[in-house]
C-alpha cells in the first residue's frame, strides 16, 4: 500500500469564536494543499474550543450547518481530506462530540461520535454508540476522540474490522500528557497500524492543553513530534502493517480466551 501525506494542525482555538478557528482551519488546509498532504487533522471540538458545556446549545452544528458546509467547500477546493472536531446535535436533539470526516470532493466521509467521555463531558454531551471504519481512496480509516485512546477495545475492534489507520483527534492535558503518549504509541504497536494523534494547545480556564501531537508508524517508530510548538506539519506515511513475524499480535490471538 502507497504512503500518504498526513498534516497535523496543532493549534490554538479560541473558545467559542467559530469565525475565528475558521480562519485557522481555513489557513491550515491552504497550507496542507501546498505541501501535497492527502489528508489533515484537527483536534477535538477544534471548531468552537473544548469548554462549550454551558453555551452548547448555541455552538453545536448539525453535519450541514455553516461552518461545515464552508468546511467541505475548502477540501473540494484544495482536494484534501479533512478531520474536524465539532461539537454536534443529534437529530434527537442530543449532543456529541464529534469528528466530521470530509472528502476531497468537499463530501461527508462520515462522523464519528466519542464513545468514552471524559469528566464532566458526560454532563453535556451523549456517548456515541458506534466504531466505524471508513472506506476510503486513501485507505480504510477509524477515527477515535481524545479519552477513547486509553481503552484498547476500541483501537484493536477498529484493526479488526479491517483499519489501515487509526486518526485521534484529542483536547488532553496537563497532567495527562504521558497517558496520551504512552497509549497512542502502545495503540498503534499491540494493533500494528499506523497511528495520528492530533492534539490543541493553549488554556481555557484551568485547563491547559499540552501538544504533543504524534505521526506513528505501525511498528510504534514515531515519524513526526510536535512537542507544545504550534504549527502545521506534513509528512509521509507508509500505510502497511508491521510484519516481524516474529510479532503478529493479530494473528496470534487467543479469540476463544476473550469472552469478558
Amino acid at each position: 500500500m502507497k504512503d500518504i501525506q498526513v498534516t497535523l494542525a496543532q493549534l490554538t482555538p479560541k473558545l467559542s469564536e467559530k469565525q475565528h478557528n475558521l480562519l485557522l482551519i481555513r489557513e491550515a488546509i491552504a497550507k496542507a494543499s501546498k505541501e501535497k498532504s492527502d489528508i489533515i487533522i484537527f483536534p477535538e471540538l477544534f471548531l468552537t474550543g473544548y469548554s462549550v458545556g454551558e453555551n452548547i446549545s448555541d455552538l453545536a452544528e448539525v453535519t450541514n450547518g455553516p461552518s461545515l458546509t464552508e468546511i467541505k467547500k475548502l477540501c473540494r477546493k484544495h482536494s484534501i481530506f479533512a478531520v474536524v472536531g465539532f461539537p454536534e446535535k443529534g437529530d434527537d436533539g442530543s449532543y456529541y462530540i464529534s469528528s466530521a470526516f470530509i472528502n476531497e470532493k468537499g463530501g461527508l466521509q462520515g462522523v464519528y461520535r466519542k464513545v468514552h467521555l471524559f469528566d464532566s463531558e458526560k454532563k453535556y454531551f451523549s456517548q456515541g454508540t458506534e466504531i466505524p471504519v471508513f472506506d476510503t481512496p486513501l485507505g480504510k480509516i477509524g477515527l477515535m476522540i481524545c479519552f477513547d485512546v486509553e481503552f484498547p477495545e476500541v483501537a484493536r475492534a477498529l484493526k479488526l474490522k479491517g483499519a489501515d489507520l487509526i486518526i485521534i483527534s484529542n483536547a488532553n492535558m496537563v497532567p495527562y500528557e504521558v497517558h496520551h503518549h504512552i497509549y497512542a504509541k502502545s495503540r498503534a504497536m499491540e494493533n500494528e497500524i499506523p497511528v495520528i494523534i492530533c492534539n490543541r494547545l493553549g488554556s481555557e480556564g484551568e485547563l491547559n492543553f499540552c501538544g504533543d501531537s504524534m505521526v506513528i508508524n505501525s511498528d510504534g517508530k514515531v515519524l513526526l513530534s510536535m512537542g507544545n510548538k504550534e504549527g502545521v506539519k506534513t509528512i509521509g506515511l507508509p500505510l502497511h502493517s508491521s510484519t516481524d513475524p516474529k510479532l503478529g499480535y493479530i494473528a496470534k490471538r487467543r479469540r476463544e480466551l476473550y469472552s469478558v
